[in-house]
Order: structure tokens, then C-alpha cells, then sequence
């Protein structure tokens, strides 16, 4: 009886010792991940290395990277960082680039877009002459769809849909639309509306217009600005535009920014030839691009100074500054970079900051709406720009990469 009770006190401490070294085990293999997936982020993916500079030169222990050969122009090449310069750690692709200069702005600018087609923001229902009600647009249309033509008429404009509407009547009609980038076929019949109109139960919009910052602009004229896409304010998908322009802006007020509560610039945008700065050519996820005026160009030349671009790896945790003409004249103010992530998910988020500067957070109590595109100083390089707010935190913000904005130019 009791070599069995000692048998089974030895089973249970085994049993005990093996689950104390499994969790030890666990917990081990956790700080190994963690610490894995930090140094991870630490590292690009995609590195621009400037010609006549060594790229062992752009990381700092505990990696290293191993040396390639200068390539001309963009060419490429892939490379292995280490972490103590042993252990493979990352590919990283190369790209060797010619030193490259940018005029940094800071101007408050008026933006104004049509968009490709006229935008579906929502469907509703249709009161018609007989006193009921019809949904025509119900599952055939979607908010977020571009009608471009009726019957295979060409639509741009929300004045040419509704003409046709009402040419056509009461009969079927085919619209053209574009959904998530692919062209489809929609068959509605309108409704009879009072005063002989005609309605399929859709509410839409052709063009945009808001406040933003310029974030540079190179000797060839080419501008880039904002640091994010121009979306649309009911779905926050990106707007499909076919043209646009850049204008000068009177800025009439800021409404500062609280907790919970993001602030804005608040503005008149004067749409006349003889105010407008450039045309815009793109929208895209990482800003607005496009080319200034030959006028605009000569004048902000003269107040302006080029800036080396600074990449991904130059960036470093510490003091920097952002630029804008919030006061009427082109201001520096002073920002805490607070972390860098090279692998972020949202590219436009690479770069988090603090404001710092107290004339600044007197002035707007932070960053607020209209100054997304400010571009960012770090050690005399322009290294990126201010795209995105704290909600809860207006004190703190988000930047791109001045890369991620040159790659998309």
C-alpha cells in the first residue's frame, strides 16, 4: 500500500514538473515571437538607397545587411539583413536612386474634383403620382456605384442623368455603371414623380471640394499634397475623379481640436482662374498629384527651399518639425516622432507624432482637419507628411513616408 502511495505522490510531482516546464516553454516562445515581431517592424521591406552611399550605412545594431552592388537608376536588388549579423533575419529589396530634391510647401490649398461619372450616395424610395410608394433602385443600385451612361449615353454631369430620366419616361432604361472598378449593366424603370419628372430613387453627387495642405512640389512642376486619398464623406471610399483643380484659400477661422472632438480649418475657397494654383491629375490612397501653374510655380519657387528626401531609414525616434502657413506665413513647429513602423498595414500611418510646440497647440490645440499633407522635417530631410489625427488625442497624429508619396507620383 505504501509503495503505491509513493509511486503515485511521484506521478503527480512529474506531472506538476511537466506542465511548470511546459508553460515556461510557452511563456519563453512568447517573448521570442514578441520580440521577433518587434524587430520585424524595425526593419522595410522595400529600402531606396541614394547613389554613392554604402548600404550598411542605413541600419544600426543589432542588424546589419549585406552589401549589393550599385545599380543604375531603379534597378533593384535584394539583399539579407541579419540580427547580429548572423542570423538571417529579412529580405530586403534595393532600389539605388539619384539624390533627389523637392520644394516643401505648407500652404493651405482649396481642392475641387469632378468625379468619374456621378456617384451614388444612398437609394430611398419614390413617392409616385398615384400616391404610392416604389423603390426602383432597391438591390440593383448600390451607394458607391458611378452611373456613366443611360442607354449608352455618356453621363458626367447629375444635371445630364436627370435630363435623360425624363427624356426616356417611364420606360426601362439601362444604366452603365462602375462597382469596385468593374463595369456592369443595370436595368431600372423609373417612377412617375409630380411635376412630370421622373425618378429611379437614388441620391448622387458630381463633384467634391474641401480644404487641405500642400505637401511639395519638384522643379518640373509636379505637385503632391494631402498624404491621403480625397474619399467620399458617406462611405469613406476613395472618390474615382476625372479632373480637378488646386485653389488659393483665405483662411477665415480654426476651430481648435478637443478630446473625442477633432478640430478644422475653416476657410474660402475662390473657384476663378486667376486663383487657381494647379491641376490635379490623381487621387490615390497616399494623396492628391498633379502639376502647378507656370505663375504659381515662379512665385512659391522664390519663398520656398529644396529639401533632400529622407527615407524609411533615416527616420528616427526624436525631435522633427512640421511646416504650414496656418498663421498667413510659412511656420515651423516642432513635433515628437513617438514611433516608426515600416510594416504598417495602413501606409499612411507609418509615422506617429507628438505636437510639442506650444504656439501651435494655443493656435489649434494639435493637428486639425485641412492641415493633413504638412510636410514633416527630420535632421534637415524632408521625410514625410501628416495625414491623419488622434480622435481621442488631437495632441497626436499620424504621418506617411515621403516614399510611400513619391512611389504613387
Amino acid at each position: 500500500m505504501r509503495m503505491w502511495d509513493r509511486r503515485d505522490r511521484w506521478k503527480r510531482k512529474k506531472l506538476k514538473r511537466q506542465i511548470f516546464c511546459n508553460m515556461i516553454g510557452l511563456y519563453l516562445c512568447g517573448i521570442v515571437y514578441f520580440a521577433y515581431s518587434t524587430f520585424m517592424q524595425k526593419i522595410p521591406d522595400h529600402v531606396y538607397l541614394e547613389e554613392g552611399s554604402r548600404l550598411d550605412d542605413q541600419f544600426s545594431f543589432p542588424f546589419s545587411i549585406d552589401q549589393v552592388s550599385e545599380a543604375e537608376g531603379q534597378e533593384e536588388a535584394v539583399s539579407c539583413c541579419r540580427l547580429f549579423g548572423v542570423f538571417p533575419a529579412k529580405e530586403v529589396t534595393v532600389s539605388v536612386v539619384p539624390e533627389t530634391k523637392l520644394y516643401v510647401s505648407g500652404k493651405i490649398i482649396g481642392i475641387y474634383g469632378q468625379t468619374n461619372g456621378v456617384l451614388v450616395l444612398g437609394t430611398s424610395s419614390v413617392e409616385a403620382v398615384n400616391g404610392l410608394s416604389y423603390t426602383p433602385a432597391e438591390n440593383k443600385i448600390n451607394a458607391g456605384d458611378y452611373i456613366i451612361s443611360v442607354n449608352q449615353k455618356k453621363v458626367e454631369k447629375k444635371e445630364e442623368l436627370i435630363k435623360y430620366l425624363n427624356q426616356y419616361g417611364a420606360d426601362p432604361i439601362d444604366l452603365g455603371i462602375v462597382r469596385d472598378g468593374e463595369y456592369i449593366d443595370v436595368g431600372v424603370t423609373p417612377v412617375p414623380a409630380d411635376d412630370d419628372r421622373y425618378m429611379i430613387g437614388v441620391w448622387v453627387k458630381d463633384d467634391m471640394a474641401g480644404i487641405g495642405t500642400m505637401t511639395y512640389y519638384s522643379q518640373d512642376k509636379a505637385f503632391g499634397a494631402l498624404g491621403h486619398g480625397v474619399g467620399d464623406g458617406e462611405n469613406g471610399a476613395l472618390l474615382s475623379l476625372s479632373g480637378g483643380n488646386i485653389y488659393g484659400t483665405q483662411l477665415t477661422g480654426i476651430q481648435k481640436g478637443e478630446k473625442g472632438q477633432p478640430g478644422e480649418l475653416e476657410g474660402l475657397i475662390y473657384y476663378s482662374n486667376d486663383n487657381k494654383l494647379g491641376a490635379v491629375d490623381s487621387n490615390s490612397d497616399f494623396g492628391i498629384f498633379g502639376q502647378l501653374e507656370e505663375e504659381e510655380f515662379s512665385k512659391d519657387e522664390q519663398g520656398d527651399s529644396l529639401y533632400e528626401v529622407g527615407y524609411k531609414q533615416d527616420l528616427k525616434e526624436g525631435p522633427a518639425q512640421i511646416i504650414s502657413n496656418l498663421s498667413g506665413e510659412k511656420t515651423s513647429y516642432s513635433i515628437e516622432i513617438t514611433s516608426v513602423d515600416y510594416t504598417a498595414s495602413e501606409t499612411n500611418r507609418g509615422i506617429t507624432f507628438k505636437v510639442t510646440d506650444e504656439s501651435l497647440l494655443e493656435q489649434t490645440g494639435g493637428i486639425v482637419q485641412g492641415m493633413s499633407g504638412s510636410p514633416i522635417i527630420q535632421n534637415g530631410k524632408f521625410i514625410g507628411a501628416v495625414t491623419h489625427v488622434f480622435v481621442n488625442d488631437p495632441t497626436k497624429g499620424y504621418g506617411i513616408f515621403a516614399e510611400t508619396m513619391l512611389e504613387e507620383k
